[in-house]
């Protein structure tokens, strides 16, 4: 019986936005930007735990194939309680978009409760993925340009 690894397959159109699917099933809702995906498939290899096949399409057709392996597993204490994100780690990621414009290009974007940055485009957009675990009650988030002070308050997302 042969080996079959896992199937990453990233699409990319002509703005750098990437549509993303795993042994067929889409990993994102709707196409996000090209700055994204190394988070992406680290996020992926982290929660898989195995290699897996990665295949890049650019939009004028070239593709790119490699075989990537997870990071090596954090130790974990020894009598650490199981939570309800630990239950859950084989499972893919339930991902929630909050997005803002007004940013100064370049511009480091806050998500408040702050748990990442990421940089505006070169048009002053931004685009951050939130997982569900991630959400607070109420499933509001903040986005604060660190240079602009421009500030959006996204909710529904939960």
């Amino acid at each position: 019986m042969p080996i079959v690894l896992p199937h990453l397959v990233v699409r990319v159109d002509a703005n750098d936005q990437i549509s993303v699917t795993l042994d067929g099933a889409r990993v994102t809702g709707e196409p996000i930007g090209r700055h994204a995906l190394g988070g992406l498939i680290e996020e992926v290899l982290r929660r898989r735990k195995v290699p897996l096949r990665v295949e890049i399409i650019e939009h004028d057709g070239t593709t790119y194939t490699d075989v990537l392996t997870p990071p090596a597993p954090i130790a974990a204490p020894a009598a650490a309680p199981e939570t309800e994100a630990s239950a859950r780690r084989g499972e893919m990621p339930v991902l929630y978009e909050a997005t803002g414009d007004g940013y100064v290009p370049g511009e480091d974007v806050a998500l408040a409760v702050v748990i990442r940055h990421s940089s505006a485009d070169g048009h002053g957009h931004v685009r951050h993925l939130i997982e569900e675990r991630e959400l607070v009650t109420g499933g509001e988030v903040l986005l604060f340009g660190r240079i602009s002070g421009t500030a959006h308050v996204v909710g529904d997302l939960g």
